[in-house]
């Protein structure tokens, strides 16, 4: 099976690379179009050929279209309804964006830059010296998923630990963020942490989630986005904390005119996880203003051990590997334009999930149920200054409140319970200003220089008692960057068609920790039209969580004997003390990336890169002793008090917020303990990443349709010790951490009125340390099917209407064996999933 794979991957790439170059003729149609206003033509366009084409209300205005009738394909029609408009046509991601001409730039330059959010920087139109993954909203329902959260999880750059709904309870053995606690989905680039990922909206961040300081992509509402935006590569000279492993923008859908109505079932076919979808996602355009809006509900059932024969070591009592959850979610976006030289924008954000998981334990039933209510609005005020320049404001408010419900039982006795709110908030305004600075050459130089502030509130709070603790993080702060375009079309030569730098460089002042400065490099080399050589270099870094600053802290005396190389006599307690520490300094890393772009203009259905990236990650915050038991260990020497004085020891006892706790055959005497063991969160931690992202992408013409195929591989090699002293030791290729190798293929056909989509999907083995000699987790692949019909161009009740069959792990595959520790799953629920096979049927019907 695993040659015949790797047989299969080889081919997709091979396909990938040696197809034929695409025709220029596509299949001609009846077109009718009768002559009047341009946005009119445009949408009836869109209507007769099944394509989405997106245009601003002001790019029309006042423009006419002349008549179209007769066959053809939709670039002819598109031609001859442009025609004398000044406008152009381009793609991105199978829709089809209509942009104003510039005099420097044509379809193929600038026009398409400026037509759409930028990720990367904040200069709209300037080229990014870092890979950017784009994934449409169509690339997220031909994949077979029911939400942005599953389209994530399945891209090989993205790791599905930490903060997503299919993690485990025996995930917890690979790190505290590695729990389920709101049941949303927190994007976790390279396997550095939900908090080192940086999530936007449309550009503007939203409120944390729970406690780990990760962000919920799943509460968007599929219908209601354009794309998402993927730059694996440090960016906090432009966006500040957190954007470490780099940053996700879901980009919102442009105006439109329309209503589409979806619905969604879903089974796993081993039984469990039945699922069921509604959507409704309308847009409307006026004269300086359009409105979109889309709500959905989305609702599953759970997996019960008993359900997979691979979990059948949790026997037959109440566990759940997979949650129950609904989902309620609502986004609006709103623009206007206030006079000629002013535009208003406003995006809101609504979610309301709740989830319950339910696990046995030594004969004990733990309940959790969680309500995790998100709302989040940005408004944005742009003001045209005339040549070329604007001036912006942004701001954001964002709220989640997690209330977590914790319940304890033994034969239906309720022994323990407890409710606790995990409050996140961010409040932040901004300004900024954007714009040409002079002309050179190559073309112009561009600016953008702003600043702001911006406060998380984090607050963790018994429901019942009112007792917790929380605080809030403030963050003022100035970024400027710079385009400079030394060399292009204009200027260029043989082997110098471009050159052009980008600077950045962003200082943040914290409340907790003082002041930092990040710098960032960007250059891209063209030395022909075909290749783009691209070097980046940068600075980032990431703020400690304000659990990890402010989190109770605690004291346990424990049997001095239970620890590893104790010598200490009978009756000899240690002290073991935990929690937050508010002194806490910022993580940083320094990032650099090397990527070469293949985009043949001659060819211009065929997309190459691969990029070559390392990150230095240094003054991590954690616990620094990983198991208390092997606390005297050398290694930790810096953090251990041999023979404490009972001064020390009281001085110990004083700072714990919760008094002591005793576990253990020990009794309260502080004159009897012999160890100090300080595991507070403390800035000692030291990553070393580095890695290989290839992907190639082909679209061709094939028949009446187009065929495609695509190949997105990662390698990643990440290494960690816990302090100065100790040595580096695998993360990437372990259990509960990354896999070393994964790979995404997929091979398919689209036409008028079917498409059909194949996938597969590799994950390498890993290594599980825990056992001596060492245990082998084996690679495993699976396969994905998407099979959708159309109406075409019908008239009537059917217009319009899509049907669609996905079939997620077609063979059902299942997660590899893992050894578990007692009432624990025995796979790694991070990097495989309990679900198996999952049929989905959808309709949708649009107007």
């Amino acid at each position: 099976m695993k040659q015949t794979t790797v047989s299969i991957l080889v081919l997709a790439a091979s396909l990938s690379v040696m197809a034929v170059p695409a025709q220029a003729d596509e299949v001609r149609r009846q077109v009718h179009i009768e002559a009047g206003p341009l946005g009119d033509a445009l949408r009836a366009l869109a209507e007769a050929s099944g394509r989405e084409i997106l245009f601003t209300p002001q790019s029309v205005q006042g423009k006419a279209a002349p008549p179209v009738d007769g066959l053809y394909t939709i670039d002819e029609a598109l031609a001859a309804l442009l025609d004398g408009s000044g406008l152009v046509a381009i793609m991105r991601n199978k829709s089809i964006i209509v942009v104003a001409r510039t005099d420097t730039a044509d379809a193929g330059q600038e026009a398409p830059d400026e037509a759409i959010l930028v990720t990367g920087s904040r200069i709209k139109g300037a080229p990014i010296a870092s890979q950017v993954l784009q994934i449409g909203r169509d690339d997220i329902i031909e994949g077979g998923f029911a939400d942005l959260g599953g389209a994530m999880r399945a891209l090989p750059q993205n790791f599905g630990g930490g903060q997503n709904p299919g993690v485990g309870a025996g995930a917890s053995a690979g790190g505290q963020a590695n729990q389920n606690i709101t049941g949303g989905s927190a994007v976790n680039l390279r396997g550095l942490g939900g908090d080192a990922t940086l999530t936007l909206l449309n550009g503007n961040r939203m409120s944390y989630g729970g406690f780990s300081q990760g962000v919920d992509i799943s509460a968007i509402p599929l219908d209601a986005i354009e794309r998402i935006d993927v730059v694996a590569d440090g960016a906090s000279a432009i966006y500040g904390s957190d954007a470490v492993a780099g940053v996700v923008n879901v980009v919102l859908r442009a105006p439109f005119d329309g209503l589409t109505a979806r619905a969604r079932f879903g089974q796993a076919t081993d039984s469990g996880d039945f699922s069921q979808a509604y959507s409704l996602t309308g847009g409307k355009t006026w004269a300086g203003g359009s409105l979109v809006g889309a709500y959905g509900f989305r609702h599953n059932t759970d997996i019960q051990a008993r359900q997979r024969d691979f979990a059948r070591n949790l026997g037959d009592a109440p566990y759940m590997l997979f949650p129950r959850q609904g989902t309620h979610s609502a986004l609006v976006r709103l623009t206007q334009e206030l006079g000629g030289a002013v535009r208003l924008g406003i995006d809101g954000l609504y979610n309301d999930r709740e989830i319950t998981r339910a696990t046995t334990s030594y004969g004990r039933l733990g309940t959790n149920h969680v309500r995790d209510r998100m709302v989040s609005l940005a408004p944005g005020l742009d003001v045209n200054l005339g040549s070329g320049w604007t001036a912006s404001i942004r701001g954001v408010y964002s709220r989640d409140r997690a209330i977590f419900n914790n319940e304890q039982s033994v034969a239906g006795v309720t022994t323990y319970q407890a409710t606790v709110c995990y409050c996140n908030a961010l409040y932040s305004g901004e300004a900024y200003v954007a714009g040409p600075l002079f002309e050179l050459p190559g073309g112009e130089v561009k600016l953008v220089a702003g600043g702001g502030h911006r406060a998380n509130r984090f607050r963790n709070t018994n429901v019942v008692t009112g007792t917790g603790f929380g605080g809030t993080q403030h963050d003022t702060y100035g970024y400027a960057e710079l385009f400079v375009p030394l060399v292009s079309g204009a200027n260029g030569r043989s082997l110098l068609q471009g050159l052009s730098l980008s600077l950045a460089g962003r200082y943040d002042r914290y409340n907790a920790f003082g002041g930092i400065w990040n710098p960032k490099v960007g250059i891209i080399y063209s030395p022909f039209d075909a290749l783009d050589l691209k070097f980046s270099w940068g600075r980032s870094f990431k703020a400690p969580t304000l659990l990890q600053q402010l989190q109770s802290r605690s004291a346990t005396l424990i049997e001095a004997a239970s620890l590893i190389g104790s010598n200490a006599a009978p009756g000899v307690s240690a002290l073991y003390t935990g929690g937050g520490a508010p002194g806490l300094g910022a993580e940083r890393a320094t990032s650099l990336s090397w990527t070469a772009s293949v985009r043949p203009p001659q060819n211009p259905g065929l997309a190459i890169d691969l990029t070559y990236f390392r990150v230095r990650y240094n003054q991590r915050v954690l616990q620094p002793i990983g198991n208390y038991l092997d606390a005297l260990n050398p290694a930790y020497a810096d953090f251990v008090v041999r023979n404490p004085t009972l001064q020390q020891v009281q001085d110990a006892v004083a700072s714990s917020d919760t008094g002591v706790d005793l576990y253990g055959n020990v009794t309260y005497d502080l004159s009897r303990v012999g160890y100090i063991i300080d595991n507070h969160y403390t800035n000692v931690a030291g990553q070393q990443i580095q890695g290989v992202d290839a992907s190639v992408a082909y679209r061709t013409t094939l028949g009446s349709g187009t065929a495609s195929t695509s190949l997105n591989a990662s390698w990643l090699d990440s290494r960690q010790r816990n302090n100065a002293a100790s040595p580096y030791f695998d993360l990437a290729g372990t259990i509960w951490n990354p896999a070393r190798y994964r790979v995404r293929a997929s091979l398919g056909w689209e036409g008028t009125t079917l498409k059909i989509f194949g996938f597969l999907n590799y994950t390498g083995k890993l290594v599980d340390r825990r056992t001596a000699p060492t245990a082998i987790v084996p690679s495993t692949v699976t396969a994905d099917l998407f099979v959708g019909l159309s109406s075409g161009q019908a008239r009537g009740l059917l217009s319009q209407v899509e049907v669609s069959l996905s079939i997620e792990n077609l063979f059902n595959t299942k997660p590899p064996y893992l050894r578990a520790a007692p009432f624990v799953e025995a796979y790694d629920s991070t990097n495989y999933s309990p679900v198996g096979r999952f049929i989905a049927l959808s309709v949708s019907k649009s107007l």
